[in-house]
């Protein structure tokens, strides 16, 4: 069994990476905790957060405060789970963490688990955390401005390029949910502006 002392985890209820950690949140260190090493598809099924261990399974778990840590070899991740042996938390680690593991682990330690796929969507958000919140405040902003029909168009021209169009308010709403560019960053430039000429 690989033990692993003295690690930072960040325990959410989503996949974070640890540049996006916040002073804000509850990091902690863990002083003692295992680590198993599993395959390529249990870990991606661990990652999606997509397991529901058998009750057996959970037992053979040694878990600290029902918490151990999963590899491939490759990448390394944290989790918590409930009493019916599903995933509630989970914690990418410290990149100086995750090395000293994949160094030291013992590859002969190969476990295999028994579980049900939930059928959960990934949770793993493939956008920033400062993305996320551009992408909300200016979601608001438009719903709270849909009828302002002079900033819909100023909008609308900043994001395509053009005043002409029909629809606008939808597209924008479509372009806004649509993949993170530098026009999100823009309009929320733009957004923050008029709140602070407005106050």
């Amino acid at each position: 069994m690989n033990y692993i002392y003295n690690i930072k985890v960040n325990m959410m209820d989503h996949l974070i990476n640890f540049y996006e950690w916040n002073e804000s949140d509850n990091i902690v260190n863990i002083n003692r905790i295992v680590l198993y090493l599993v395959d390529t598809k249990d870990y991606l099924n661990i990652l999606s957060m997509n397991v529901k261990l058998n009750n057996q399974c959970l037992e053979k778990l040694s878990l600290h405060n029902d918490m151990c840590l999963f590899t491939n070899g490759i990448d390394t991740i944290c989790v918590k789970f409930n009493e019916s042996g599903e995933i509630v938390k989970i914690s990418k680690l410290m990149i100086s963490d995750e090395m000293d593991i994949l160094d030291d682990i013992n590859y002969k330690n190969k476990i295999k688990l028994s579980y049900k796929i939930t059928n959960k969507n990934n949770n793993y958000k493939f956008i920033t955390r400062d993305e996320e919140k551009i992408i909300r405040k200016v979601s608001e902003f438009l719903d709270s401005n849909k009828h302002n029909t002079d900033i819909i168009d100023y909008l609308y021209y900043e994001w395509f390029n053009t005043t002409k169009g029909i629809n606008k308010y939808d597209k924008l709403v479509n372009a806004i949910k649509g993949e993170f560019s530098i026009k999100h960053k823009n309009v929320y430039e733009i957004i923050n502006l008029m709140e602070v000429k407005n106050v």
